[in-house]
């Protein structure tokens, strides 16, 4: 058992090795400036992407708030998140439609919406970003770079690895680390 517990983690600490602060730059870029431009996030992902995709907004609202009064934190909706909405919409249409049909309900001209994707092929995830660029909010996907998700989203963070497991956690270490840079940020914006 030991032996399968220490590759898997000798394969996540290569893959976190390699990540550069190049790579998921856009990212951060990204969310920061929709929060300067009181923009909202919209992330989405299926499987443990979906639960990650609900992690990462939680961090980017609460965490990324700063102390003062009249601060704010970024604006982050995960539409995974509303179980009644995900179903209805897979019911009654299907299962690809239900983050593109909430993304164009919800989101707004100059929104960002970030897909995650261990396969970057979820179609539904396909969808949303076409729905993404049909209605002017941009699209940033963690998808790996050969990916359907990849070509389709406007910036990519490339995130592959044979072992589901080693790309969900590297998009959790993603998540964390443009979290911490952007709680950082706004705490220096609010001491302004």
């Amino acid at each position: 058992m030991s032996d399968l517990l220490s590759a898997h983690l000798r394969a996540l600490g290569g893959q976190v090795a390699a990540l550069s602060s190049a790579a998921i730059e856009p990212l951060a870029s990204a969310v920061e400036a929709a929060w300067a431009a009181d923009r909202t996030v919209f992330i989405a992902g299926n499987g443990g992407s979906a639960a990650t995709a609900s992690h990462f907004a939680t961090d980017l609202s609460k965490t990324t708030r700063a102390k003062a009064p009249g601060s704010r934190g970024v604006r982050a909706v995960a539409l995974t998140d509303n179980v009644g909405l995900l179903t209805a919409w897979a019911n009654d249409c299907s299962y690809e439609s239900v983050f593109a049909e909430q993304l164009r309900n919800l989101a707004r001209r100059d929104d960002l919406f970030v897909a995650m994707s261990t396969s970057g092929e979820s179609p539904n995830l396909v969808a949303a970003v076409a729905a993404a660029r049909d209605g002017g909010v941009r699209s940033l996907a963690l998808a790996p770079l050969a990916s359907t998700l990849a070509r389709r989203a406007e910036v990519v963070v490339p995130i592959h690895d044979e072992s589901v497991q080693v790309a969900e956690d590297l998009h959790h270490i993603v998540c964390h680390a443009v979290t911490v840079h952007l709680a950082a940020v706004l705490a220096g914006a609010s001491d302004r």
